[in-house]
């Protein structure tokens, strides 16, 4: 018969070897532990934010309710509208009205200089009034959409058109209105946005769309105190201001699920260098006379020959406001009275556009940019709470659940 015989270490280190053992077992249960229910924690925190057999989106087409007028300032007689006359007189002036859904579709009458509702119960929330010249500043900042139909390109986007008389004069008594033209807003539409040049089409099977996609670039701009500023386009809005006064109200039309609003992170930029951050673009990409025109557009020299006539005539009448501000607006008169007479009588207006219509595959190349370099990053908080969320766009794209073309 044989036994083992082990001798007893006399440092006690088995003992302590076991217990070690013990003790890293029971803290591996602890975490697994703590690590089970953090996890269980985290996803009923995650479900307030996201539910995941709830769905939204839809396939509605997005729209944009407006409408467009030509204005005769000669016609009018209010001593408010003084500079327009000097300025425009008999001369054509295309004015665009962008309507929010609920203004578009309301009973709307003026009283007391303001617009209100015709109807009890009813309530809208604004418009935007801008030339057409302000307007292709706008729109340079949005992308319809398209999608082919016997070969051609239609539009995704599709313009609801209003029919509301825009009173000029709307403290007198008999004051001067503008009536809509279906015609010239589509005409006014076709100049930012060639598609529209071609025949739409607003009733097709949604299968026929459903990968085209509206879009609005957004940028914010870099400011020196608290205000928040964003740029759509050539366009600058303040927020929340301007979605609260209706400034901004017309983008509850896009909503839909084939709508994106696109961030393209913030914009800088430099007035004692004559720069900024698309002007350095298009320079360091070879779109030389992009930037050329984008810099005269932001930084502009000295007046026309038609821009000091224009000044002469606006100073004769209203002495009483700055020089520099009637400068300014004479600067986008010019390209007001050009731009306007090409939508009513035919032509081209290439020299007046705003540089990023101008210089469309600039602007594309720009957007591209701007998207990839964000792809990381994160939309300021203010954005979100300011414009997204009360004008519904609160819902962040999912790529990869349908084919995109």
């Amino acid at each position: 018969m044989s036994a083992a015989s082990r001798q007893e270490d006399l440092s006690g280190s088995e003992g302590i070897y076991e217990s070690f053992s013990d003790m890293v077992l029971c803290t591996v249960i602890v975490l697994i532990t703590l690590v089970v229910v953090l996890a269980l924690n985290m996803v009923e925190q995650l479900n307030v934010y996201i539910e995941p057999n709830h769905f939204s989106g839809g396939a509605s087409r997005p729209w944009l309710y407006l409408q467009a007028q030509n204005a005769d300032y000669s016609e009018t007689t209010s001593e408010r509208l003084a500079i327009e006359r000097a300025v425009f007189g008999e001369g054509d002036f295309v004015l665009v009205n962008l309507f929010s859904p609920s203004t578009a579709l309301s009973a709307t009458t003026v009283k007391d200089g303001q617009t209100v509702s015709a109807k009890k119960g009813h309530s809208f929330h604004g418009q935007s009034d801008l030339t057409a010249y302000s307007f292709l500043q706008l729109a340079a900042g949005i992308e319809p959409g398209s999608f082919p139909v016997d070969g051609t390109q239609t539009a995704l986007m599709l313009p609801k058109f209003s029919h509301k008389n825009i009173a000029l004069e709307p403290s007198e008594p008999n004051g001067y209105s503008a009536m809509p033209e279906n015609e010239l807003a589509l005409k006014t539409m076709a100049l930012a946005w060639p598609v529209y040049g071609n025949t739409l089409y607003p009733r097709r099977a949604q299968s026929d769309y459903l990968n085209a996609r509206t879009k609005i670039y957004v940028e914010v701009l870099e400011t020196s105190d608290d205000t928040h500023r964003i740029m759509i386009g050539h366009s600058v809005f303040t927020l929340p201001q301007d979605v609260e006064n209706g400034r901004l109200g017309w983008l509850a039309g896009f909503s839909s699920g084939l709508t994106e609003l696109v961030y393209l992170g913030q914009a800088w930029s430099d007035p004692a260098a004559q720069t900024n951050k698309r002007i350095a673009f298009f320079e360091q990409n070879g779109f030389a006379e992009a930037a050329a025109d984008y810099r005269t557009f932001s930084y502009p020299g000295k007046l026309t020959t038609e821009q000091e006539w224009l000044l002469r005539r606006a100073l004769v009448v209203r002495p009483d406001i700055p020089k520099d501000r009637l400068v300014a607006y004479v600067r986008s008169a010019e390209a007001q009275k050009e731009i306007s007479n090409t939508i009513v009588n035919g032509g081209s207006a290439r020299a007046f556009l705003p540089p990023l219509l101008a210089h469309r595959d600039a602007w594309n190349a720009y957007t591209a940019q701007c998207i990839q370099d964000e792809i990381d990053g994160t939309p300021p908080q203010w954005l979100m709470g300011e414009l997204l969320e009360p004008l519904g766009f609160d819902q962040a794209v999912i790529r990869g659940l349908r084919e995109e073309t």
